[in-house]
């Protein structure tokens, strides 16, 4: 693996897709593109994916200097702030139509986190003191209406003024209070406003959400993070998941960096995680595979799992120095470059394989190449971690 892979990657491949999505007419970008690579420029735009356009393309006009890119970022902001975003209660919608109408206007903490997420980077690399107060009043929009004194998680789905209701739009059942997904993502977004905002209640914050990966979520006999919980913290369904799990392990390592603190039991945590999925999670092929649920391992490839893993590994073999975790990451980038890259004209990624390195989908899950799940966050971010990770 070298750097110049992961920016020709980016340059070449992945922005070259996603700049040919910018709706100029109705804002944001357009919400489907189908396996047979049709745009619907009359599809929903999800929440979630609008603002992970905007950490995306903020974070790399940073690296590329290229005037489009900050257009875009620019973009992105503009449909998060006058289309995603709540006027009257707050936060952002779940799910807007083309022309940015509510469609689904549930406040999830999840899609709550990527809009704060990208609010922080946006401010990050442009100095906008707008999204900096934009990205401060929701931090505590979130304190307020999500977080649970009682059990120290965090709530997670809300209606149009906040009112909790069962958590659906996530996916992990109505049973599911709180889950790791979610924690995962706001101590992410947290992590980076503080990097444009080091206050000390956040500062605190932070810290709590490493107690609860420490205490509540992370399983200290087997290894690996339960993916959905009760609220007092038990465990309501038996699930490994390999992609988040490896996410995990460099997400809160990353955290450790970025706010300068030293928690030597999760650094092993962080140890723990990544050879646990290392053991269980490979396939033969090279690829991690999705989960282990009720004890069967699903074989089905997912984008986002292995752009994780090339990033997870690596940052394995930094924390531990054990080079197995680079043949780990190079296997899994092999294994992107020969099955996951598009070869059609204006391709993409193809979003889930089969075990035979087919592309797939389901009842539930689709294949098309974006929607409102399927963005640039994950293969961008990857990207760019490997290109700042990886020596000269």
């Amino acid at each position: 693996m070298k750097k110049s892979d992961f920016d020709a990657e980016l340059r070449n491949r992945i922005l070259p897709f996603w700049t040919r999505l910018i709706d100029y007419e109705n804002g944001g970008f357009y919400g489907t593109v189908d396996f047979h690579l049709n745009i619907d420029p009359k599809s929903p735009k999800g929440g979630v994916i609008g603002a992970r356009h905007l950490w995306s393309f903020s974070t790399v006009y940073e690296y590329t200097k290229v005037v489009q890119h900050l257009e875009m970022a620019r973009h992105a902001y503009a449909f998060l702030k006058n289309k995603l975003w709540d006027p009257v209660y707050g936060g952002i919608y779940w799910l807007v139509d083309y022309q940015g109408n509510p469609l689904i206007p549930v406040k999830h903490i999840y899609a709550q986190s990527f809009a704060l997420y990208g609010l922080s980077e946006y401010t990050r690399v442009t100095k906008d003191q707008e999204a900096l107060e934009q990205a401060v009043s929701l931090f505590h929009l979130i304190e307020k209406k999500c977080f649970d004194s009682v059990s120290g998680g965090y709530f997670e789905e809300f209606s149009t003024d906040w009112q909790r209701k069962d958590n659906e739009v996530l996916g992990e059942g109505r049973s599911a209070v709180f889950t790791t997904n979610s924690h995962l993502h706001l101590l992410e977004a947290y992590t980076n406003l503080y990097r444009v905002w080091p206050n000390a209640s956040l500062l605190e914050k932070i810290h709590h959400l490493l107690d609860l990966f420490q205490d509540k979520i992370f399983n200290n006999q087997e290894h690996y993070c339960h993916v959905a919980f009760q609220r007092n913290w038990k465990p309501v369904n038996d699930t490994f998941s390999f992609g988040h799990d490896i996410e995990t392990s460099w997400l809160v390592a990353d955290t450790l960096d970025k706010i300068g603190a030293d928690r030597p039991k999760i650094d092993i945590i962080n140890k723990q995680i990544a050879a646990k999925v290392a053991a269980e999670g490979m396939a033969g092929d090279g690829a991690l595979l999705d989960a282990k649920v009720k004890g069967k391992v699903l074989p089905v490839r997912v984008w986002w799992v292995e752009a994780e893993a090339v990033i997870g590994f690596y940052n394995a073999f930094q924390l531990t120095g054990n080079k197995d975790y680079i043949s780990l990451s190079e296997r899994v980038w092999h294994y992107i470059q020969k099955s996951f890259l598009d070869p059609r004209p204006n391709g993409e990624w193809y979003a889930r394989l089969d075990e035979n390195g087919h592309p797939t989908s389901n009842q539930i899950i689709s294949a098309n190449i974006a929607d409102e799940w399927k963005g640039c966050y994950h293969n961008t971010r990857m990207c760019l971690e490997m290109i700042k990770r990886l020596p000269e």
